[in-house]
């Protein structure tokens, strides 16, 4: 399998000037550049740049797949927006970031398997996890959460030396606040778990604290806005009219200090990892077992319905191999049809007389090699 690498940079909060669009240009010969957006492909070579660089310097967002299992997502935010605080018990070291640097905050989501046995096929486009970014924003930390269990996933999980009386093992961490709304996950949430691979059941297993979230109230804001002074007012236009980013969030949380404060949910014991890896166990293998059953169910259904017109495809065999061109078409059919037929049989305890009646078809047809050859090949004749 050829290397394959992929790096995406967007803009949200502007677009990107003419003379930001050339120099962005400028950073490779593989790059494509609108005044929001910018791609990289490679097949050979690497990118010269740091990424995280191009993003404090040009966009909001960037997103880096590589097909050897290397997956990046990182988010720009204009500084004072995020209490480092609210993202903190999220962070992983090597894994999950959270860092101000200069006038910006970043969140760097970096999953690299280092022993490169995570080839995958390679698909996802920075698109896909745009949204992420304003529900951050907007103090929706579902993300976050799920990059917690991508990391312990790569480092927490019990390995081979693994010992359960070891207190000090990452498979003991426990997981952090966990975010209401994760039972039901948006299209960029389910996203970001399929692309990064993060194991279904154990979103599931997680999800089983995590509460609904509140249905978000109706606010007055000019109601709200009336009780600010004059000179908050005044800053506020000042930094509109300026076309500072992030000054209508930053106004809104400003706001919501005068409304009645939620209450904090009941604490709960955070669970390991451990706990969580196990939980997904027992899920997925409930599932199966649901699945089995479910096909049983389909299969008893599937055998009762064809009993009832039994004679009839027996007939319909018949009919094709006597009526129908003597092509693969024609003796595909009547194959599949046989091969139902002798499902029932199993089905009704019959086989006995499911083998007389195919040993007449075959004496009946013997002339005709390709059909007798696919039924030599379930043991027919």
């Amino acid at each position: 399998m050829s290397e394959y690498q992929y790096y995406e940079w967007q803009t949200v909060d502007r677009i990107l000037t003419a003379e930001e669009q050339a120099a962005v240009n400028r950073l490779s010969s593989h790059i494509d550049v609108s005044s929001s957006q910018a791609v990289v492909t490679y097949n050979w070579g690497d990118f010269k740049h740091d990424p995280k660089e191009v993003l404090l310097k040009y966009f909001d967002a960037h997103f880096y797949l590589a097909n050897w299992g290397s997956l990046h997502l990182m988010f720009r935010f204009p500084r004072g927006l995020i209490d480092e605080a609210d993202i903190e018990p999220y962070c992983v070291d090597e894994y999950i970031s959270f860092e101000t640097i200069g006038q910006y905050q970043v969140l760097d989501l970096d999953f690299n398997p280092e022993d490169g046995s995570g080839w995958m096929e390679a698909e996802g486009n920075l698109s896909e996890f745009i949204r992420l970014r304003a529900d951050i924003l907007e103090g929706d930390h579902r993300l976050l959460y799920l990059a917690w269990l991508k990391a312990m996933t790569l480092y927490g999980a019990p390995d081979d030396d693994y010992e359960e009386d070891d207190v000090d093992s990452p498979a003991y961490d426990r997981e952090p606040p966990v975010p209401p709304g994760l039972k039901k996950l948006s299209p960029a949430l389910q996203s970001f778990v399929h692309v990064f691979e993060i194991d279904p059941f154990l979103v599931q297993a997680a999800a089983e604290a995590s509460p609904d979230p509140k249905k978000a109230l109706a606010v007055d804001y000019g109601n709200l806005v009336s009780r600010l002074s004059r000179s908050e007012c005044d800053e506020f236009l000042a930094r509109l009219a300026e076309g500072e980013a992030g000054v209508a969030l930053t106004l809104r949380k400003r706001l919501a200090a005068f409304l009645p404060q939620p209450e904090r949910p009941q604490a709960v014991q955070p669970r390991t990892i451990q706990q969580l890896l196990q939980r997904a166990e027992q899920l997925e293998k409930a599932e199966k077992k649901r699945q089995v059953e479910a096909a049983r169910q389909k299969h008893i259904a599937e055998m009762k319905a064809l009993a009832a017109r039994e004679e009839q495809t027996w007939k319909k065999v018949e009919d094709l191999l006597d009526n129908g061109r003597k092509i693969a078409s024609v003796y595909d059919e009547a194959t599949g049809l046989l091969e139902k037929l002798q499902q029932l049989s199993e089905f009704q305890d019959t086989r006995d007389i499911f083998q007389q009646r195919l040993r007449r078809l075959a004496e009946k047809y013997s002339a005709r090699s390709a059909l007798m050859g696919r039924w030599r090949t379930h043991g027919w004749v």
